[in-house]
């Protein structure tokens, strides 16, 4: 099973050891300089493409950017530019980009995207023809921003081909920076925590002293966890002494150690593995109730709600053999505007197949017990339902329930039923004005939401878009967008992962391709997301 290397023990909570590398002779002049030994540094997927970062493949160090699920030859990598690039100045770029799933040469483009007006522009920054498992340099050392240019974006991208491919050592400075070869990659071996290539008294002298004040760098901690159990500890330090003294040759490798309620799954290492286990549209069999199968029971009751002053329904949704003597996590399903609590459980375009969904997501181990809950999310003590999108008290009517869900309802839930209360056990989604609501839910109260998706999300919604520390950011964003969707189309959800790349936020981009306002998207996003929550902690 794999493990975020930040399951450590307590004595190595602190940095102090990091691997000795070489650097560039001008990196101190460096803007921008992504070598993703630490990371995504703030690097995304673009289009449909996923990013994510490998080992043991690089240019230089020990991991590189790799770039996949690529539908169209745009589809690639992308990083924000930081306010250090300026409109109408020149700067020098470089990146290496290397393939190795195509006999055929590649054409590589380093791109910029950005705004201009109301149009989006894309000149080229450098091209290179990269051979198959061969490093390729895109530079160019003088190229001008235009002087119009907002909301810009570095992007590689390829002519034609929709490989997957790796990116490393990426580099912006001002022109005339000389742009320095970088180191060769570094192989990485279990107890070499100086890489130096051998296993010696420099190693355990670094291991005593990130015993001692502890080893946040996850390369080094993967280099000094010896045993592989994804801890490192005394243990590790004894058999990298007994290596370096040649009382073993090799090092063995120790079952995972599993820490309930620590963290299994870093945000990014989630959304990587949400990302690269979507569907588009849902197996037809997932709407089936299966002989043997055991699925749960939908109950309808009320809260008081203490912003409408009265009384609101919900549906609850309790899982096969609820048992008062076991805790379940809580997913709040939301809907959307002019629609109530049965929409997203009972019916909505058609037969809604929530119950089944997750019934057989349970059921085939994929997805961790749980309780739905679908409120009525309109909340006003004057209104009894919405009028109109464009009147006032309407809107305000289903903002209100961004915080009645805190206020009001999630204290009736956790009062009536066995919950475990907690963000690591919390989660919300909603459907076009509840995706909306959801999405504000997440912002606002992030301390206590560890989840948070959104299905054809309604546009309005405010808010920085980040969070403030590590404590209020959920473990998993996911929002979903429908091709086909006439209603609020592809642009809104669109426009909410764009502000997530932006501020270098790690999360899921679902597109369903042919994907309408209604209940195919939201079946295919329910399938994927209920298979996503809850999975961060053991």
């Amino acid at each position: 099973m794999k493990k975020a290397m930040s399951i450590i023990t307590a004595a190595a909570l602190s940095l102090s050891v990091t691997a000795s590398m070489p650097v560039s002779a001008a990196e101190s002049d460096y803007l921008l300089h992504s070598t993703f030994e630490d990371g995504k540094e703030q690097w995304s997927g673009r289009g449909s493409a996923s990013v994510k970062v490998v080992s043991e493949i690089s240019r230089s160090g020990v991991n590189s950017l790799m770039a996949s699920g690529r539908e169209a030859d745009w589809n690639g990598a992308t990083v924000p530019l930081g306010s250090e690039f300026k409109a109408g100045q020149s700067y020098a770029f470089s990146a290496y980009v290397m393939t190795e799933d195509t006999s055929s040469p590649v054409t590589f483009y380093l791109t910029l995207q950005y705004k201009s007006g109301d149009t989006t522009e894309y000149p080229k920054i450098a091209e290179v023809t990269a051979e198959k498992g061969q490093w390729a340099r895109l530079e160019n050392k003088e190229f001008t921003i235009p002087s119009d240019a907002s909301d810009m974006q570095l992007y590689v991208e390829t002519d034609g081909s929709k490989c997957s491919f790796y990116v490393d050592e990426v580099v912006g400075a001002k022109s005339g920076t000389e742009i320095g070869t970088p180191p060769p990659a570094v192989k990485m071996n279990k107890g070499d925590i100086n890489y130096d290539g051998a296993i010696d008294t420099f190693d355990v002298i670094l291991a005593r002293k990130g015993i001692i004040g502890g080893i946040t760098d996850k390369r080094t901690l993967k280099a000094a966890d010896a045993d592989s159990n994804a801890v490192f500890e005394v243990a590790d330090l004894v058999l990298i002494s007994e290596f370096s003294l040649g009382k073993i040759k090799k090092f063995p490798v120790v079952e995972p150690v599993i820490v309930p309620g620590q963290t299994k799954y870093t945000m990014e290492e989630l959304t990587e593995k949400v990302q690269s286990e979507l569907v588009n549209n849902e197996p037809s069999d997932s709407h089936q109730e299966k002989p043997g199968v055991k699925y749960g029971t939908i109950e309808k009751k009320t809260y008081f709600s203490k912003k409408a002053n009265k009384n609101k329904p919900y549906n609850i949704l309790l899982p096969a053999d609820y048992d008062e003597s076991k805790e379940y996590p809580v997913l709040y399903v939301l809907h959307g505007f002019f629609e109530n609590e049965d929409r997203m459980i009972v019916r909505g375009n058609g037969v809604m197949y929530t119950r089944q969904i997750v019934g057989n997501a349970i059921a085939s181990g994929e997805a961790k017990d749980m309780i739905v809950v679908c409120p009525l999310i309109f909340t006003s003590a004057t209104k009894e339902s919405a009028s109109g999108f464009g009147d006032p008290e309407s809107v305000a009517g289903y903002n209100n329930f961004v915080d009645d869900i805190v206020d009001s309802l999630m204290p009736e839930i956790e009062s009536k039923y066995s919950v475990k209360t907690g963000r690591d056990y919390t989660a919300v989604t909603g459907f076009s004005m509840g995706g909306m609501e959801s999405l504000q839910i997440g912002m606002k109260y992030g301390d206590k939401f560890g989840y948070v998706g959104a299905i054809c999300p309604a546009p309005g919604c405010q808010g920085a878009f980040k969070w403030n520390s590590e404590e209020e950011t959920p473990h998993l964003i996911f929002i979903t967008g429908g091709t086909s969707d006439n209603v609020v189309g592809l642009n809104t959800p669109q426009g909410y992962h764009d502000n997530f790349t932006k501020n270098g936020v790690p999360h899921v981009w679902h597109v369903v391709q042919g994907g309408h306002h209604g209940d195919d998207s939201i079946h295919s996003s329910l399938y994927c997301y209920v298979r996503a929550v809850f999975q961060a902690t053991d």
